[in-house]
């Protein structure tokens, strides 16, 4: 439990601490993220190639010092430990050999220690109780052993690698295997101490200016990137302001052209709506005008028929032929006027709500046509505007046509839906099929064609389609909410 909790509180704090740098991270825009970010990278890059530009300068010095000494050691300390090709001790004579050659003004350096190795065993050292010593194998010596020069620089304070006794300052330790005159057999390892003052020095020298170049190319491609970055941004700067005015002006097109289109449409419905009225004033005139006129000439010759009836009958005869062709073609022309007022205006459109109108259209059909039509009106609206209602009475009326033309009048449906905002009337039918390659202007004109540019003009869709059980599909819609009716009267 002890270590549980202590973790949650380690994640709890460093939550704590992460969250404030992702705010502050977040609250830069793209062209600073990139710039640190890219910055990071280029620095730890940097730093890493550094170090090892460093470490391989370092290696180069160090092993062009040890050179020196590996050639030193071929030339002069080789031929004094042949005999261990064949034994595992140097003679004495060569012993004090080894002790003058290796001193330090016989070397020409300042040689602090030497160790001849045979295997991990030191056969002879400047140090006397180094001699005959045992030490575990070392990974410079069994690369030695491998045929290869190693060395090392630094402070040396373990027993065998400090034979010199204890010295304070950086030492070059240096492996150089010994091999066999004529075979190249490594029969030993010359191990050499050596102080050489000049090395530190040159080695920070090589350190500091290779820190240097780093240094000097890591800030030109920071600076290099500063400007590309700073450019970008504004680049991207002055292009995000002109899409955001382009934005600007094209909102403002888009909200005047909606400005238009409803402006547009509510022109298109008082057009309409003024044609219709129009259409029903002249309906209204012909009934109140020549449609009374002709009634009262009916009435007359009916009186002159009758004043005529005591004359001569051949003259009544004659007199009561003509009443009759004149009462026969006076009541012709009533008709055709009633008929053509009718047509011009429907009285119901004024005088009836939406529902009511379409029960009474569907009645006024099955009495037309002696076949029944099925009503399934929901609850529609009250307020619906005058061009939409006198267009929907001609889509009813249009349509009803169509399915007793088309469709032998066989299940004839008026169907009414409306979810508040869009009201939608359908005419269906269960015939073969209405087919669209009919005249689309016949009956003066409002043929389905003349229907569809109507009840678009008003900002309506109509949709002509097959029924899945057989038949066709009539469906007129508008958009009719209250609150798009009061901003179409307003204007906006």
């Amino acid at each position: 439990m002890t270590s549980r909790g202590s973790f949650r509180g380690a994640m709890q704090r460093l939550a704590a601490l992460i969250y404030p740098a992702r705010k502050w991270w977040s609250g830069l825009d793209l062209s600073h993220q990139f710039t640190i970010a890219t910055s990071v990278i280029v620095i730890v890059g940097m730093l890493i190639i550094g170090r090892w530009v460093t470490t391989r300068i370092t290696d180069g010095v160090i092993q062009s010092a040890a050179a020196d000494a590996v050639l030193y050691t071929d030339s002069f300390i080789n031929p004094l430990i042949q005999e261990l090709a064949t034994g595992s001790s140097l003679s004495a004579e060569n012993q004090t050999a080894l002790d003058t050659l290796l001193q330090p003004q016989s070397a020409g350096q300042p040689i602090v220690g030497f160790i001849i190795w045979q295997g991990d065993t030191i056969i002879h050292s400047n140090r006397r109780e180094m001699i005959g010593r045992v030490f575990p194998p070392s990974n410079s010596r069994q690369r030695a052993w491998s045929g290869h020069v190693t060395s090392g620089y630094g402070r040396l304070d373990d027993p065998e690698h400090d034979p010199s006794g204890g010295s304070s300052t950086p030492i070059l330790e240096i492996y150089a295997p010994v091999r066999q005159m004529g075979s190249g057999r490594i029969i030993a390892l010359a191990e050499t101490y050596r102080v050489i003052p000049k090395l530190t020095d040159e080695l920070t020298e090589a350190r500091i200016g290779s820190w240097l170049v780093i240094v000097a190319i890591t800030l030109h491609m920071l600076a290099l990137q500063f400007v590309i970055v700073r450019e970008g941004s504004r680049t991207i700067e002055q292009q995000r302001r002109a899409l955001n005015n382009q934005i600007s002006d094209l909102s403002t097109l888009l909200r005047e052209n909606e400005r238009l289109r409803r402006r547009a449409a509510t022109a298109n419905r008082s057009v309409s709506e003024l044609n219709e009225r129009f259409l029903h004033r002249i309906a209204a005139d012909l009934h109140d005008g020549p449609v009374q006129l002709v009634a009262t000439a009916i009435l007359r010759l009916d009186a002159l028929g009758d004043a005529v009836a005591d004359a001569d009958q051949a003259i009544v005869d004659e007199t009561r032929n003509e009443i009759a062709i004149l009462h026969e073609t006076l009541r012709e022309a009533m008709d055709e006027i009633r008929n053509l007022s009718a047509g011009l205006a429907p009285p119901e459109i004024e005088k009836l709500s939406l529902a009511a109108m379409l029960e009474s259209l569907a009645r006024r059909h099955e009495r037309r046509t002696g076949t029944p039509v099925r009503c399934a009106l929901d609850i529609l609206p009250d307020q619906v505007p005058f061009a939409i209602k006198a267009c929907l009475y001609r889509f009813a009326q249009e349509g009803l046509n169509n399915a007793f033309r088309h469709g032998n009048g066989v299940d004839q449906a008026i169907t009414a839906d409306f979810d508040g905002d869009c009201l939608e009337i359908s005419v269906l039918d269960a015939g073969p099929g209405f087919q669209r390659q009919a005249p689309a202007t016949e009956n003066g004109g409002r043929g389905l064609l003349g229907l569809r540019h109507r009840i678009e003009s008003l900002g309506g869709t109509l949709d002509i389609g097959a029924r899945a059980e057989g038949g066709t599909h009539l469906a007129a819609r508008f958009q009719v909410s209250q609150s798009r009716i009061e901003m179409e009267a307003a204007g906006v």
